[in-house]
């Protein structure tokens, strides 16, 4: 790789990347929506790869035709015109493309855009899932839909993305899913995407991961199996790889025998879960990469490469720029884009310049410039969508730590103890997420709320209430009743908390276990066990080593349910875990389980009502917590169910004064939805 470039954005090329832009007599221009950029590579006269970068609001499809460049944005379908003439320079650049026009969509989710043979633009309306063109008195007028979709609605029920011409003609068009249920395809994104041919109307290739930027190119219909991370071609209706690539692939264009690919850093939710993701893991590039690579098409080689730092994780479209050598634009704030202007006969560009510019001084605010991304610092008026977060699992959360109440962060005992399915519902402000819901499906029936968190430059917006009541909603539409919640209580979560769960009709909270946590040097300076000793007939006999008989002998004691030793003993902790025998028969015990580095959990302390004289069971305890401190775990934690009198009654007598802390936690169930 070479060094890295001084510019206003840092990016690392291959050394020989400039040369093969020289060769080719190309220069290229990539869109990333996450950043709200188009940027421009070219090569500066010494011969150096040069970026140029302007702010648009979600740039996402690019398209070239003749000396105009068509580009889809969040609300808008813009033209930008190059206003330099042959051999005219500006700053350096040889090419200056201007926004001349902007055509207002709505926010429908625009992907990929071209021109028709009539010189219309043709765009992808993801949000309509459908294709669609400029039409007065109106949005958009629809040109073609998918064959299974029946309804046109604004729910993105394909998420439809590319589209490629064959002969000047839209032919050929990616979907992520092949069903016409809103957001279905998010459900099947390993397999279930679709290449479709526009004039027969049918699908001509299945089981394709995420596909997009589908290309006519050499007799062949390339496209990017984005799931996967590969280039390849469709051939008799299957996908035939070229190459396998270190990132989420979006965005083809070809020159010179070459394919230039951009590549996504797997940052984004909808990336997660994908072939893709396990294979960057097992080739040590987890996340992958974000820029281009020019692969040779002959043999799937990577040639050259280039490389792109943060803010940038995310490209989606990439285009050639025939014939430039050194491109720039016009962005939409600034003194030029005000006073630059061409007129025509005239090759050169003016500077108009207004002695008195009209409008001046404004009476009003001032307005911010039509086309940019949003301010991302919150407003009092800035919208807040919901929507899911799909196919989530323990393995993917580690992105949405931050946002996650109590902590799902990889190695929390709360991720460690998720068995079912998770099912996510995010806030979303500016292209952000700001909230952040999570439930866990239960074998049961029902739910079980697991976190709960908004950022907290997003409180008191009614941010969190929001997402309760929409998770509330969405379950009981799948027939997921009820949502329980359990939370140990504090002030604070009672002063916030509990008041949303009172406006949404959850049942009164209740207490439902005792929660304690103590230091075990603490502990085990407790001297029950020097008061009441361990004497014959009795003994302890550390868990794993009893034996067969013995265990027999365990199972058909009379402990309650919730006290009775696992089946499974794995997670017990064996330093610690003892059997309080009587003649060698065992008549209690003592269990805990390992849950962390530094910690422990008392699952059970149980002795036969036999046996409970001379303080056994405190005895027993003692003995635990001096050999949990000879082990060197530093944390001990239990939880006393609300019905347990006689540990309650341990606890107030003997053990309270002895622990770091004591608390609740209070279960509370949805009612209004069930």
């Amino acid at each position: 790789m070479g060094r890295p470039h001084r510019a206003s954005l840092r990016f690392l090329s291959s050394p020989a990347l400039a040369a093969w832009l020289i060769q080719q007599q190309v220069s290229l221009a990539f869109s990333t929506y996450r950043a709200n950029r188009v940027l421009f590579l070219g090569v500066d006269p010494q011969g150096r790869c040069a970026l140029h970068e302007r702010l648009f609001d979600r740039p996402m499809g690019l398209f070239v035709a003749g000396e105009s460049l068509w580009m889809a944005a969040r609300c808008q379908i813009w033209r930008l015109d190059n206003l330099l003439g042959p051999g005219h320079l500006h700053e350096g650049g040889d090419r200056l493309y201007v926004p001349a026009a902007a055509f207002t969509t709505g926010d429908v989710n625009a992907h990929e855009v071209v021109l028709g043979t009539d010189g219309q633009p043709i765009f992808v309306n993801t949000a309509f899932s459908c294709l669609a063109t400029l039409a007065p008195l109106c949005s958009f007028a629809p040109t073609w839909a998918p064959p299974f979709i029946s309804k046109l609605a604004g729910d993105d029920r394909c998420h439809l993305n590319g589209l490629a011409l064959q002969d000047g003609i839209p032919t050929w068009a990616t979907a992520c899913g092949g069903s016409g249920e809103p957001s279905s395809w998010r459900n099947n994104r390993t397999k279930g995407g679709v290449l479709l041919h526009i004039p027969s109307n049918s699908i001509t290739a299945t089981g394709l991961s995420m596909p997009h930027s589908p290309r006519w190119h050499g007799g062949k219909l390339w496209l990017l199996n984005s799931g996967t991370g590969e280039l390849g071609w469709i051939e008799n209706g299957l996908f035939q790889s070229l190459c396998a690539l270190p990132g989420f692939v979006r965005g083809l264009a070809f020159a010179g025998g070459c394919a230039v690919v951009g590549l996504s850093k797997l940052r984004s939710p909808q990336f997660t879960g994908l072939p893709l993701e396990e294979r960057l893991n097992a080739e040590a590039i987890p996340g992958g990469c974000c820029g281009l690579r020019v692969i040779d098409l002959a043999s799937g080689q990577v040639l050259h490469s280039l490389d792109l730092p943060e803010p940038i994780d995310e490209l989606f479209d990439v285009a050639i720029l025939p014939g430039v050598r050194q491109p720039r634009a016009l962005g939409l704030q600034g003194e030029e884009i005000d006073c630059l202007v061409k007129i025509p006969d005239l090759p050169e560009l003016l500077h108009v310049r207004p002695l008195a510019p009209s409008g001046k001084p404004h009476q009003g605010p001032a307005v911010r410039p039509f086309g940019l991304p949003e301010p991302s610092a919150p407003t009092a008026d800035t919208p807040i969508r919901y929507q899911r977060v799909f196919h989530l699992t323990p393995a993917n959360l580690a992105p949405y730590a931050e946002l996650t109440f109590p902590s799902l962060a990889p190695g929390s005992s709360a991720l460690a103890r998720i068995q079912g399915e998770l099912l996510g519902l995010s806030a979303m402000a500016t292209g952000a997420m700001v909230g952040f819901a999570i439930a866990e499906r239960l074998a049961a029936g029902g739910a079980q709320l697991l976190s709960l968190k908004v950022d907290p430059a997003w409180r008191r917006r009614g941010i969190g209430t929001g997402l309760l009541q929409r998770l509330m909603v969405f379950l009981a539409k799948e027939g997921i009743t009820p949502l329980n919640l359990r939370y140990k209580a504090s002030p604070e979560i009672s002063a916030c908390f509990e008041p949303i769960l009172a406006r949404l009709g959850w049942s009164q909270p209740r207490t439902d276990f005792v929660l304690l946590e103590g230091r075990s040097d603490q502990l085990a300076a407790i001297d029950w066990a020097d008061r009441h000793p361990i004497t014959p007939p009795y003994s302890l006999l550390p868990w794993h080593q009893l034996s067969e008989p013995q265990r027999a002998q365990v199972a058909r004691l009379d402990a309650p349910a919730e006290l009775q030793p696992p089946a499974n003993p794995e997670g017990l902790e064996p330093s610690i875990c003892l059997a309080l025998l009587h003649h060698d028969s065992p008549v209690g015990w003592v269990l805990a389980h390992r849950t962390g580095a530094a910690s422990v959990r008392y699952s059970s302390l149980y002795v036969t009502p036999a046996h409970r004289g001379r303080a056994r069971a405190l005895a027993l305890l003692a003995e635990a917590f001096r050999r949990q401190h000879a082990a060197a775990i530093p944390t001990a934690r239990a939880a006393i169910d609300r019905r347990n009198s006689a540990m309650l009654r341990l606890l107030k007598r003997h053990l309270g004064l002895h622990l770091s802390s004591v608390g609740r936690s209070r279960v509370t169930q949805s009612m209004l939805l069930q």
